[in-house]
């Protein structure tokens, strides 16, 4: 029996991992659960999985049935004492930094789609990244293809892009686009601010820099090309000229349950390829006038330090903003770039430092946002 923990069950990878897990109950045990808060879809999940704990941000500590709820990140702390095989880090965002960093400190085996979390632990982590299972569908695909073999011989690795909704539309046109455009993914059905950082191509640059982090590559090793039919997630190139790549259809729960079972691989459901309907795989230089976050994003990666922190921090303030329709789509380029250019990052020596950092950076985003029209 399989015992895991799921901190953001109730989000989108968080569901989409108990929906495997009812698939395989006589082989995975749920020992914990966590949310932002005791809601509605969280009781649900605490009455048919019965874990041991669940961990939520806020609230009352109390007990539900034999559950034991732990408010709070100050207590946190109790993920050290768990003895799990497996712990599944669904949080979005820079709120699943300190859960990552205390489960790594502990030498805990890890399954993230927390690409924040890597990235700003980067620093001062790497070393431990062996301990993680990556969860993005590129990142995923990577693995499997170098898994145990070490990239030694690896020439580069490319990173697949669907280009988000507005591949096809002119960079003109982008002005006025709509909240609900944004959220409208042609391939991928993913949570709200992955979905808008797929829509400027922000994603894909995060990926980079946390490809550099998880595979302990240099960046002039790692490419992206947009592919919108998503069916290949990640290629490798090998130094004799080889290419060997990673192909499915569009759904999480692939890598999501290689994670889960690793090494192992188990059936998910029945929407295998079919070749001879694949019409065709296209592969596309991305467009960095349109899309100019994706190379920002890399070019902060490069400088190291704590740049790779400050854009992703700076980001997720600026989507957020962009979901409560205070600004426009373009203003979010514009708005992340202004931060980066104008913050003085400084040196951060261990995770106080970090969180301490990404709170002024926080706030810093804020006030230059109100040049856009926040309020």
């Amino acid at each position: 029996m399989i015992k895991i923990g799921i901190l953001g069950s109730t989000g989108s990878v968080g569901t989409q991992t108990l929906e495997i897990v009812r698939n395989f109950k006589d082989q995975i045990k749920v020992k914990l659960l966590g949310a932002s808060k005791l809601s509605d879809a969280l009781l649900s999940q605490i009455k048919e999985f019965k874990p041991d704990y669940v961990y939520v941000e806020r609230g009352e500590s109390e007990k539900i049935g034999n559950t034991k709820v732990i408010v709070g990140e100050e207590n946190l702390n109790f993920l050290k004492d768990l003895d799990l095989d497996l712990f599944v880090i669904a949080i979005a965002g820079i709120k699943g930094i300190l859960p990552t960093y205390i489960l790594l400190e502990s030498c805990k085996k890890v399954a993230t789609a927390n690409k924040e979390a890597i990235i700003c632990l980067g620093e001062l982590e790497r070393g431990k990244y062996k301990n993680i299972l990556p969860i993005d569908s590129e990142h995923s695909a990577i693995f499997q293809i170098i898994d145990r073999k070490g990239t030694e011989n690896v020439r580069r690795i490319i990173l697949t892009a669907s280009g988000g909704p507005f591949l096809n539309i002119p960079l003109k046109d982008l002005e006025n686009v709509t909240l609900s455009q944004t959220l409208n993914h042609p391939k991928w059905v993913m949570g709200k601010k992955i979905t808008v950082d797929s829509a400027t191509l922000m994603n894909k640059g995060l990926e980079v820099i946390e490809a550099h982090y998880l595979f302990d590559l240099p960046y002039e090793k790692i490419d992206v090309v947009v592919h919108p039919e998503s069916i290949v997630h990640g290629m490798v190139e090998y130094t004799d000229g080889s290419v060997i790549a990673n192909l499915s259809y569009p759904d999480m729960k692939i890598p999501i349950s290689y994670a889960l079972f690793y090494p192992e691989r188990k059936f998910v459901n029945s929407n295998f390829l079919d070749f001879t309907k694949i019409k065709s795989l296209n592969f596309i230089q991305p467009d960095y006038e349109k899309f100019p976050l994706l190379k920002f994003a890399v070019e902060c990666g490069k400088k190291g330090g704590m740049y790779p922190t400050l854009i992703t921090v700076a980001d997720e303030v600026v989507v957020n903003l962009y979901l409560q329709e205070k600004i426009k789509f373009l203003d979010i380029q514009k708005i992340v770039m202004e931060v980066v250019n104008s913050f003085s990052v400084e040196d951060v020596k261990n995770v106080k430092d970090l969180l301490d950092f990404i709170d002024k950076v926080q706030k810093y985003t804020l006030v230059v946002a109100k040049k856009y029209g926040s309020s």
